[in-house]
């Protein structure tokens, strides 16, 4: 075994199973790839995909590395990949959601918050979950009914939180993707005065895994990619939490908008966030 399959695998609980220990794997090999990236980023090639979003040739080399592991093992399932978009199978079968590295403007400014995530999903929900993140090497992980876990110990979000003491996350839009710029700061300009403060960390797969672990209370976002949410969807609701439409009706991967918890403090803080228009 190389020293990635077992520095994963000792960061998975005991009973992780053989799929989980591979979708580790993928996210360690991604995440030491872009670690040596990070150290001289001045040679990473850049492209401007909208205006203020970037992919680099570190994105794409992580998203490469990560299915050439996952699709050697699991060549019927699909794959929907941020930089290399859908790959359809022809079945209704499991298809992994991967963002190779969620946080890029962070990691191109030597912004250590940044990370690997990783889902497998089916339908309109996901089943299993990584979120890696390298600096820190925290290792985010879930299967749907056995818990949401950190570096093998197991995480719930905070309950019994009132919203003038709660730590809140969201993003706010910039660059080409500011539809809802509008919304967020009337959220803001809501919630600010009600609650304990607000956190924007431009990480949406970190923010999600850090309400699972309870270092914040609830996030909000809209008009994010499927691959921003799947892996920490399933990481908050294993950990105890809800992740709920911000609209109603509209399912959260196909809309990327969403609320996410527990569930008293979702009652207290839906009120206060601007309805679609």
């Amino acid at each position: 075994m190389t020293d990635a399959f077992a520095s994963s695998s000792a960061s998975l609980p005991a009973s992780a199973s053989p799929l989980m220990r591979d979708m580790a794997h993928a996210a360690y090999l991604a995440g030491e790839a872009l670690v040596g990236f990070a150290k001289d980023r001045s040679a990473l090639t850049l492209q401007e995909k909208t205006a203020g979003d970037f992919v680099s040739s570190a994105d794409l080399k992580s998203e490469a590395i990560i299915a050439d592991w996952l699709k050697t093992r699991y060549p019927d399932f699909g794959w929907v990949g941020e930089e290399t978009g859908a790959q359809i199978t022809g079945s209704d079968g499991p298809y992994w959601v991967v963002d190779p590295l969620d946080g890029t403007s962070n990691f191109l400014k030597g912004l250590p918050h940044w990370a690997v995530s990783i889902a497998l999903c089916k339908g309109d929900a996901p089943i299993a979950a990584i979120v890696y993140d390298p600096v820190k090497e925290e290792l985010f992980s879930a299967e749907r009914g056995c818990g949401a876990f950190l570096n093998g110990a197991r995480i719930w979000v905070n309950s019994d939180i009132s919203l003038s003491t709660a730590i809140l996350a969201t993003g706010v839009p910039a660059g080409g993707r500011v539809t809802y710029l509008s919304d967020c700061l009337m959220d803001l300009e809501q919630l600010m005065p009600k609650s304990a403060g607000i956190r924007r960390w431009g990480a949406a797969a970190l923010d999600l895994a850090y309400v699972a672990a309870g270092r914040l209370d609830a996030y909000w976002e809209r008009n994010l990619g499927p691959w921003d949410i799947a892996a920490g969807w399933l990481l908050v609701q294993e950990a105890g939490g809800c992740v709920e439409p911000l609209w109603s009706g509209e399912p959260i991967l196909k809309s990327g908008s969403f609320l996410a918890g527990d569930a008293a403090l979702l009652r207290q803080v839906h009120p206060y966030l601007t309805p679609k228009h």
